[in-house]
C-alpha cells in the first residue's frame, strides 16, 4: 500500500517534511532500503540507527524518522522510533491482522509446541492451506514452509508476513509472541483474536531487570486481545494473569481449572488424558507428544480452539495426527535402527532442561532394565549467567551421563561458561566436551540398546554462534550424520 506524507503525518501524530510523490514501504534496516521507502532509525542495543540514515537516503529513502534531528536530513521526529516503525508497518501492509484470525501464544517454555499443536489443529480443522505459522522455528504459509529469524520479527516483518498470508489466501494464523516482540512494540498493531499462555519462568533476565517485569510484559497479550483468553493454571504466574485481567480462563490439573485434565499418562508411543470442559463434556485426547509438559501444551491449544468453537471430534482427530514439533522433543529417527533413543530439544534453561530430562528419564525407565539416560547440553554466553549452574546441578540430578559443551557461546570463552555449570554439576556423572560434534559422537558411542540421548539447548537452530564466528551446525543432522558413519542397522553393544 502506497501512502502519502500528510497519511504518514496522521499515522504518527507528528509534523513530516515535505516528500515527492507516494511512499512505498518503511524498513530500520538501511540496508534493505528501496526507492521511495521510510527509514525509521532505531535505537538499538549496540548502535544508533541514525548513524545509517545517510547511507539510507543514498540508496533512495525518501523520508526518516527518528528520535531527534538529523542534520541535512527530512526527518519526522517522534517519541518512540519503535511505536512509529510499527504503526507505520501495520499502515503500509493495509492492517492484515483485522481480516485474519490471530491466535498468540506466549510464555517462557512450551509456546513453540503448543504454536506447532495450534496450527496444527487449526489445519486439520480448516485446511492447511488457510493455516499460517509465525513461529521460533519457521514461518508456514499455507504449505510453504521456510526458517524464521528469531521468535518475533521486527514489525516490518511481522505485518509483512501477515499481508503475504492474506494474500495466499491463509485465515488462521498461530504467532508465537515473546517477550521481546511485546516490549520492543514488534506486535504492536496486530489485532489478537485469541491468546494462549504457557508459564513463566527465569529466563531473558539479560533484557528484563527483573522476572516481574518479564510477567508484566507477558500479562500485556491479555490486555489487548479480543476474544478467547487462556492460562496454564498450574502455573503461578497463569493464575496471578487470570485475576488480574478480565475474561481469563484457565486449563491444567488444579481442580478450579476451567479445561481440567484428568488421567494423563504415558501410552506406548504417546500420551492420553481427558480434558474436561467447562460445560462439563469430556474429551479423551491421545498425542504423539510425550509428556506432562506436552499434556499442558495440548490442553492450551484444545481449550483455545474449543472456545473458538471447534467441534470435539475434529479436535480428537486432529491432536491424535499431530506431526513432531522441529527442535522438541525431536525424535531422530536413525537412531532406531541402533537400538536407542536420541532426542533433540531447545531446552535451554535449568527449568526447561528438568522438565525434558524428567520426560525422558520416564521413557528410559519403561526401556529395557538397566537402560540409561544420557544428556548433552550447554549455557550460551552472552546471557543470564545465572543459570548456568543450575543447569549443571539439573542435568547430574537426573541424567545418568552428562557432557557439558558448547551452545552458543557468542563473545564468551566457551571453556569459562562450560567452567561456570560445572559449579553445580555432579563430577562423577558429568565431563565437558567443547567441541559439540565430538560430544555428541562421544554419548552417542556410550549409547547402548534401550538407552536414550538428549541433545539439548540448540533444537531447531542451524547457526551456533562463536567467538570466531558463525558456523552451520543442526543438531538432528549432526546426530544422523554421526549415526551413519557408524553403519545403519549396527546396534551399539
Amino acid at each position: 500500500m502506497l501512502l502519502t506524507a500528510d497519511q504518514i503525518a496522521q499515522i504518527l501524530g507528528v509534523e513530516v517534511p515535505p516528500v515527492e510523490g507516494e511512499l512505498t514501504g518503511v524498513t530500520h534496516a538501511s540496508n534493505e532500503v528501496e526507492a521511495g521507502n521510510v527509514f525509521v532509525a532505531i535505537r538499538g542495543f549496540t548502535s544508533d540507527g541514525a548513524r545509517f540514515a545517510p547511507d539510507a537516503i543514498k540508496r533512495g529513502a525518501q523520508l526518516v524518522v527518528a528520535e531527534a534531528p538529523i542534520e541535512g536530513i527530512p526527518t519526522a521526529v517522534v517519541p518512540d522510533a519503535r511505536v512509529a516503525l510499527a504503526r507505520l508497518a501495520t499502515a503500509f501492509a493495509d492492517d492484515p491482522s483485522h481480516r485474519l484470525t490471530v491466535y498468540g501464544v506466549t510464555g517462557t517454555n512450551g509456546k513453540t509446541t503448543s504454536s506447532y499443536v495450534l496450527h496444527g489443529i487449526l489445519s486439520t480443522a480448516n485446511g492447511e492451506l488457510a493455516t499460517g505459522l509465525l513461529t521460533t522455528a519457521e514461518i508456514v504459509v499455507g504449505t510453504q514452509r521456510e526458517p524464521a529469524i528469531r521468535t518475533t520479527g521486527e514489525a516490518p516483518q511481522v505485518q509483512g508476513n501477515l499481508r503475504r498470508m492474506l494474500e495466499a489466501g491463509v485465515k488462521h494464523v498461530v504467532l508465537e509472541t515473546s517477550s521481546h516482540g511485546l516490549a520492543l512494540h514488534r506486535v504492536l498493531g496486530t489485532r489478537y483474536a485469541a491468546a494462549l499462555f504457557t508459564n513463566l519462568t527465569r529466563d531473558h533476565l539479560d533484557f528484563h531487570p527483573d522476572m516481574e517485569d518479564y510477567y508484566r510484559t507477558k500479562r500485556s497479550l491479555f490486555e489487548r486481545t479480543e476474544g478467547p483468553k487462556l492460562v496454564n493454571a498450574d502455573d503461578e504466574y497463569g493464575r496471578r494473569i487470570a485475576a488480574e485481567v478480565n475474561g481469563v480462563l484457565t486449563y491444567g490439573h488444579a481442580d478450579d481449572a476451567d479445561y481440567r485434565i484428568l488421567g494423563a499418562h504415558l501410552d506406548g508411543a504417546g500420551t492420553t488424558f481427558t480434558l474436561k470442559t467447562p460445560a462439563g463434556q469430556s474429551i479423551s485426547l491421545k498425542t504423539p507428544l510425550l509428556g506432562d509438559y506436552n499434556v499442558h501444551n495440548v490442553a492450551g491449544a484444545a481449550a483455545i480452539v474449543l472456545e473458538m468453537g471447534l467441534d470435539a471430534d475434529t479436535l480428537v482427530r486432529a491432536v491424535e495426527t499431530m506431526a513432531q514439533v522441529p527442535g522438541r522433543f525431536e525424535r531422530v529417527q536413525a537412531a532406531q535402527d541402533h537400538g536407542f533413543e536420541v532426542v533433540v530439544d531447545y531446552a535451554h534453561t535449568d527449568d526447561a532442561l528438568r522438565v525434558l530430562l524428567d520426560v525422558a528419564r520416564e521413557v528410559t525407565d519403561a526401556s529395557t532394565v538397566g537402560a540409561k539416560l544420557i544428556c548433552v547440553y550447554g549455557a550460551a554466553g552472552e546471557r543470564d549467567p545465572g543459570k548456568r549452574a543450575p543447569m549443571g546441578a539439573v542435568a547430574s540430578a537426573v541424567g545418568d551421563l552428562n557432557i557439558i559443551t558448547t551452545d552458543d557461546s557468542y563473545s564468551e570463552d566457551p571453556a569459562a561458561i562450560a567452567a561456570e555449570v560445572m559449579t553445580g554439576a555432579d563430577p562423577n556423572n558429568t565431563r565437558i566436551v567443547l567441541d559439540r560434534r565430538e560430544a555428541i559422537r562421544q554419548a552417542l558411542d556410550e549409547a547402548r540398546p534401550g538407552d536414550v540421548v538428549v541433545v539439548a539447548g540448540k533444537g531447531h537452530e542451524r547457526v551456533q554462534h562463536l567467538p570466531h564466528g558463525d558456523v552451520d551446525f543442526h543438531d538432528p543432522t549432526v546426530v544422523t550424520e554421526l549415526l551413519a558413519e557408524r553403519g545403519a542397522g549396527t546396534p551399539a553393544g
